[in-house]
């Protein structure tokens, strides 16, 4: 008990640090999930075998690591102008279309590098095709980025968690043959995901739109209690979803996409704002988690497959078919490249593998050993380069 509390202190100085340095250390390129998973990491190497930390255990994190993904993708939606992606909907409709090419890229890496048979090699790719826009905020929020760009990759991150979900556990259960794989069943099940998450979503919005307007106007609520609104709406709409049958992360995401059509008042923003903050706080103390339980995976010993496909995964597998799909497009040449450049991986891909922890599948531990190592090198590379690529994007005017 001693040691959970000498680790709750580190964690609260470490918090403090990062509050009062927060400007110096964005001048210096240096992001909050850096800042935590390096906290994490060096948490990890420090009491090393005496923190008692079994990685099945880290399953129990599972449906908290979802409510906060499912907050980021509800706020995203929320903060995308419908109208520029309406005006400009092939960008990210070419980038969802790179998914399965980038899915089959990656499985063939899985399989000629690590010489993984074919389904565990797919259902590593999977977990590594969603993307996670919050890694790259410093981008995201650069006005002096087009906003079609800027829409894109919001949009595709939030869309493609909720569809590879479907497609893992599909291929999980098929690996641990629970059910026979067919293109039917697996059509079925996510026709039957997005159905349910879409009917979800616009019922619940539509409900929460006409409530949030009748108690605004009326003064029902106070000023103090507005950050709970949307998530509390989030994680509504993501729970009732995913208790129905369906994909709480595509219904999350409909939802915020409706709230910015519906309620256009200035209000909205400030809700987003103050909401983000919390959820913030939250992921900050997940990412320690996670550099401890990295720390553990990790660097216990070196593993050079391991980093060189966790490269890979990073910087080509979703590179290349991104490029093929945009290259006879009018698009200029460094939009193209900024595009197809940004594809971190983070929350998405931290669910599947703790969905895919505690089961028995075969691979499973070098399966979530990969996943950890190409989510920390994302959280650096794209932290790093968000700012970098802005300025050169900008190169061309």
């Amino acid at each position: 008990m001693e040691k959970a509390y000498l680790v709750l202190a580190w964690l609260g100085l470490a918090i403090f640090l990062y509050s009062i340095a927060i400007r110096q250390l964005k001048r210096a390129e240096f992001t909050g999930p850096m800042w935590f998973v390096l906290f994490g990491c060096a948490l990890g190497w420090y009491f090393q075998g005496s923190l008692s930390l079994r990685l099945e255990n880290l399953r129990e994190f599972l449906p908290l690591v979802e409510l906060i993904l499912a907050i980021f993708l509800f706020s995203d939606a929320a903060k995308t102008r419908l109208r520029v992606l309406l005006h400009s909907y092939q960008l990210p409709l070419l980038l969802l279309l790179a998914l399965p090419l980038t899915m089959g890229l990656a499985a063939l890496g899985a399989h000629w590098i690590l010489s993984l048979p074919w389904l565990p090699g797919l259902i590593l790719a999977i977990m590594l095709t969603p993307t996670d826009a919050a890694l790259c905020q410093s981008f995201i929020q650069d006005k002096q980025v087009p906003a079609n760009l800027r829409e894109a990759i919001n949009v595709e991150s939030g869309l493609n968690d909720g569809l590879c979900v479907p497609v893992f556990l599909f291929l999980l259960s098929s690996g641990l043959h629970t059910q026979k794989p067919s293109g039917d069943s697996l059509l079925m099940l996510f026709l039957q995901e997005v159905g349910i998450a879409l009917a979800v979503a616009l019922v619940l919005t539509v409900v929460a739109i006409w409530l949030i307007k009748l108690t605004y106007h009326h003064h029902f609520f106070a000023a103090k209690s507005s950050p709970f609104l949307f998530i509390g709406i989030a994680i509504a709409i993501f729970s009732l979803t995913q208790l129905l049958g369906g994909s709480g992360f595509i219904a999350v995401f409909i939802s915020g996409l409706l709230f910015d059509y519906g309620f256009r008042d200035a209000f909205k923003d400030k809700l987003i704002e103050e909401s983000e903050q919390i959820a913030e706080l939250a992921a900050y103390v997940l990412w320690v988690i996670f550099g401890i339980s990295a720390s553990v995976l990790l660097f216990t010993a070196f593993e050079w497959q391991v980093w060189l496909y966790a490269l890979l995964a990073v910087v080509v597998f979703r590179f290349i078919p991104v490029m093929l799909l945009l290259m006879p497009t009018r698009l200029d040449w460094r939009a193209q490249v900024t595009l197809a450049w940004f594809g971190p991986k983070g929350l998405a891909s931290v669910v599947l593998s703790l969905m895919l922890l505690g089961s028995s599948l075969t691979y499973s531990l070098l399966l979530t050993k990969i996943t950890a190592a190409t989510v920390l090198l994302s959280i650096f590379i794209f932290g790093v380069s968000g700012h970098l690529a802005g300025s050169f994007l900008m190169k061309k005017q």
